[in-house]
């Protein structure tokens, strides 16, 4: 019950930052939902790095180069860690780790430079194509 009610909320957070973030874009700036299926990697090194996380999955971004990383810390369920993003000027989308508990992986973006982005760290299930709790609160980051 309490994760459905976190869930539920947290999609309702994010869609009103979505929809605030689309109403402020520019009408010739019209941005389509971007879906990556992130590539293993280490995790972050070196840098500087903002990270959120809750007990399932864990989210970290890096301004230099503009890389989203995604750690599944979850051992014991088939779900996927995911990052969920959003720009100030209308970019929004998801980088999935689907490789397992334990792993790393990185999407590369290419944000505008000083742009607001917010994430949240969550999970995702491909079998039935819903989100999973806990998701955490938006953390805004200047890219």
């Amino acid at each position: 019950m309490v994760a459905r009610i976190v869930r539920a909320v947290g999609a309702v957070l994010l869609g009103m930052v979505i929809a605030t973030s689309l109403a402020a874009a520019p009408a010739s700036a019209a941005y389509s939902y971007e879906w990556d299926e992130g590539v293993l990697s280490q995790g972050p090194i070196g840098g500087s790095f903002y990270c959120i996380n809750t007990d399932y999955s864990e989210a970290c971004f890096r301004p230099d180069g503009d890389v989203i990383y995604v750690l599944d810390l979850s051992s014991a369920d088939h779900n996927s860690a995911v990052a969920r993003w959003v720009t100030d000027y209308g970019r929004w989308g998801t980088c999935r780790n689907a490789n397992g508990a334990g792993t790393w992986v990185t999407c590369n973006k290419n944000f505008k430079e000083g742009a607001q982005l917010g994430m949240v760290a969550t999970q995702y299930d491909g079998t039935t194509d819903s989100w999973w709790g806990p998701e955490t609160s938006r953390e805004w980051i200047i890219t």
